[in-house]
């Protein structure tokens, strides 16, 4: 290095005194250094950037599954309490308040068959059928001397051939009056078949005109048959019993399938309570000397709800019992017998069997009280149910959320397995 090169500028530093580069940048006549920001520190800030991303991903996702997924499930153990049998009750066709009642449920049922005949004979015969007569007048008994009328919508007169009382009506909650029935055979007033009638017909009562009663007592019936006047074809005596007896045993079978497949829900048929009304034989000229002989089955049966059955179970045999909603864990076990001479208007029962009670509640009514409420009230809420729940678990999806969804469809109810 030559004199002119001994500058301070060209003068060699030696490497333990260099400091670090720097860059220099000429702007606006201002000189700015910057100087590199060690790899560590870079690395550093690059986490938290990442983890920052983590972080709102994460919050978004379980933002996300809580709308999505959020829901709970209500396990439910209801109260239960077995009682022993048989246990004798008391119904009423039309029970005082509070009282153990009973309805009434009929059907019709018609039948035919053919018999040989033998020549003619000349008859003079009058139609007849069975109609229902109803009371929606009174809750007390109405009572028909024999011979009463009816008349049809046609115009055409019956009258019953023996005196019938009808059970009183039943009063409803809401005060009004579901009609006591009667099912009885009416006649004709006169021969022929001008008295003959096919389907539903209603009939009302002329000798209660201007009467209160004559809008609330009524009858209804279906088909008027057998009025005939004239040669027709004659039938051996024990033919005919034959064929009645034919006939009748059908119709009885024929009921007894009838009403069992007709029981509205939630009810039971009280055993040996069914009643058959039979017609008198109607009786046509067939083909080739036969004849045709057919008879209509008018049948009624008592039956009892469940619920109120369970409900006079309870009072009689649960101690502490406040009349809450109760039924039979299983009604198809129950066994109900009708004890012999009933009085008109009232049975006694004999139940045995599954007497196993089952308190009922809202699963509606508890979703409605759930909704929206914290976990932490879910013991203070399930206790105003009781009795008829004994305790009750939950689960809330997803498992951090602390509330029952605001939506009640998204909390599901279902029985615990005891």
């Amino acid at each position: 290095m030559g004199p002119r090169d001994r500058s301070i500028r060209n003068i060699p530093v030696p490497k333990s005194h260099r400091r670090p580069a720097t860059y220099e940048v000429d702007h606006d006549d201002r000189e700015e250094v910057y100087e590199p920001r060690p790899a560590q520190w870079r690395g550093r800030k690059t986490f938290w950037i990442i983890a920052s991303i983590v972080v709102v991903i994460c919050a978004a996702a379980g933002l996300l599954l809580s709308t999505l997924f959020a829901g709970a499930t209500v396990v439910v153990f209801e109260r239960r309490e077995s009682v022993e049998g048989p246990i004798t009750l008391g119904a009423t066709l039309n029970p005082p308040t509070g009282s153990l009642g009973y309805g009434i449920m009929s059907g019709t049922r018609s039948a035919t068959t053919t018999v040989p005949a033998s020549g003619t004979k000349d008859v003079s015969r009058a139609a007849s059928g069975v109609i229902t007569i109803y009371n929606g007048y009174s809750t007390e008994s109405q009572r028909l001397i024999a011979r009463t009328r009816f008349e049809a919508q046609s115009g055409n007169i019956y009258r019953i051939q023996e005196s019938v009382d009808i059970p009183g009506a039943t009063e409803e909650e809401d005060g009004s009056l579901t009609p006591g029935r009667e099912t009885v055979t009416v006649y004709a007033d006169a021969p022929g078949a001008s008295y003959n009638s096919s389907g539903a017909t209603s009939y009302t009562l002329p000798a209660l005109k201007g009467d209160p009663r004559y809008e609330t007592m009524y009858a209804e019936g279906e088909a008027m048959t057998g009025g005939f006047e004239g040669p027709e074809p004659a039938i051996a005596e024990e033919d005919l019993a034959r064929a009645q007896t034919s006939l009748q045993q059908g119709l009885a079978q024929a009921a007894q399938s009838a009403l069992a497949s007709q029981i509205p829900a939630g009810y039971l048929a009280v055993p040996g309570s069914l009643e058959i009304v039979y017609s008198d034989i109607a009786q046509a000229a067939g083909e080739n000397n036969t004849a045709t002989l057919s008879q209509t089955a008018t049948m009624q049966a008592a039956i009892v709800k469940i619920d109120d059955l369970a409900n006079a179970v309870a009072k009689e045999k649960v101690s502490g019992y406040q009349g809450e909603a109760v039924t039979f864990v299983d009604p198809a076990q129950v066994i109900t017998s009708q004890s012999p001479g009933q009085s008109e208007g009232s049975l006694t029962l004999s139940l045995s069997g599954n007497l196993e009670l089952l308190w009922r509640y809202d699963p509606g009514a508890l979703k409605s009280a759930l909704v929206g409420k914290k976990k932490d009230d879910f013991e203070r809420i399930i206790q105003a149910f009781a009795p008829a729940i004994s305790r009750a678990e939950a689960r809330i999806q997803p498992f951090w959320d602390g509330s029952f969804p605001d939506d009640p469809e998204k909390i599901e109810v279902v029985a615990g397995v005891q």
